[in-house]
């Protein structure tokens, strides 16, 4: 803009010598109209900026990735004037990354109207993207002035999910005690609520509603009917990353694309069965439990995860509250850690019918427990390694 000024010094400089140099007054008349343009103008731009506003729009939430988002800049302008020139820096950030990309955008706008521009941004690695205005201003007519125009939701953050990998998982561990569940057990005091297990003889506390009127009525004393404890398929799913030192931003962006990977895969198919399954992993200072009850859970889970990657690391404490009084069927503890320092409590102090301890790794270990099934997954194998994988 420095230049236009120039120009428009120059032009006051060669009015005032012509309106000197002019007898008549028409010269006079220019060299006003000359000095009264720029508060016009100015005025023009103070009220074009108390008249619009401008905001990102996306309609997707989360997509996967490789996938193109379209995002929306919407530029209302609830006054009459046309400015040919606004300006837009777009700033976006990735959660893994700390090399943000920039985006410069210029549009019109028109006259009580609303102009939509429409960018497509895509990401090569899963995470939470963070799309912000960060500049925004409008020129007047002659490039004399700027102003600041105002930002309406300004920011959006969008979920890069990772991509889903085909597995098949061995059903091997038997369903235990649940009182969230709506499924009984069979031939033991768990069968179903329609069918009596055993009747005894009635104590205080016990519910009205299971007395036995029938035998009861035949008897001087009050009986009461057993049904069945509930039980479920129970399985706890504990995710630890352990943040690594990497060379540059793309390798380590790599390296945590492959633990989710599978860690996105593993839920999935969690949410595809039948299953009471829960997910638990550490988050600063506190242990994070989430159910898998569903798989439009998934983006949510996912979200809160991506803000704990980077200090996720376990302490055996935290592990054994989340496992403690608590009987599962399958737990599967997924780590990234080759060190395995938590094997010995989900060995050791974990009430499972199936343990496994799933480690993404290009190490090899010699890892033998007795009630524990380990596995070593390279990264560039994920599917295959973690196939027949028993829960």
């Amino acid at each position: 803009m420095w230049w236009t000024k120039l120009i428009y010094l120059l032009l006051l400089v060669g009015l005032a010598i012509f309106s000197i140099l002019y007898i008549d007054s028409f010269a006079v008349i220019l060299l006003l109209c000359a000095l009264v343009l720029p508060v016009i103008l100015f005025i023009c731009l103070l009220w074009v900026k108390l008249a619009s506003q401008v905001s990102l729009n996306c309609k997707k939430a989360s997509c996967t990735v490789h996938e193109s988002i379209p995002i929306s800049l919407i530029a209302e302008n609830h006054c009459p004037l046309f400015f040919p020139k606004v300006f837009a820096t777009v700033r976006i950030c990735h959660a893994f990354s700390e090399k943000p990309e920039k985006i410069q955008l210029r549009f019109p706008l028109h006259g009580n109207n609303q102009t939509e521009l429409t960018f497509y941004v895509k990401a090569d690695y899963c995470g939470a993207l963070t799309i912000r205005i960060e500049k925004l201003y409008i020129l007047d007519y002659f490039h004399l002035f700027r102003t600041k125009m105002k930002k309406f939701n300004n920011e959006i953050e969008i979920l890069i999910l990772p991509e889903k990998l085909d597995f098949a998982l061995q059903e091997t561990a038997p369903p235990v005690f649940s009182v969230e569940s709506d499924q009984y057990a069979q031939d033991r005091a768990g069968d179903d609520p329609s069918e009596i297990f055993n009747i005894r003889e009635y104590h205080e506390g016990d519910a009205v509603s299971r007395i036995h009127w029938k035998l009861s009525s035949k008897s001087d004393q009050l009986f009461i009917r057993e049904f069945g404890f509930p039980i479920e398929k129970q399985i706890l799913f504990v995710v630890e990353y352990l943040p690594e030192v990497f060379s540059d931003t793309e390798e380590k962006m790599q390296k945590i694309q492959a633990f989710l990977t599978l860690v996105y895969s593993f839920a999935i198919v969690l949410t595809k069965e039948n299953y009471i399954s829960g997910m638990a992993w550490h988050d600063e200072n506190k242990l994070v439990y989430q159910s898998l009850r569903g798989k439009e859970q998934i983006p949510e889970i996912f979200r809160e995860l991506y803000h704990a990657i980077d200090h996720m690391t376990l302490e055996a404490q935290d592990l054994r509250e989340v496992l403690a009084d608590r009987q599962y069927s399958s737990v599967t503890f997924m780590t990234n850690d080759s060190r395995a320092q938590l094997l010995p409590v989900l060995e050791h102090q974990t009430e499972a019918m199936q343990k496994n301890f799933v480690i993404l790794t290009e190490e090899k270990n010699d890892f033998s427990p007795e009630q524990v099934a380990v596995r070593i997954i390279p990264p560039d194998r994920i599917a295959e390694g973690i196939a027949g994988l028993m829960i």
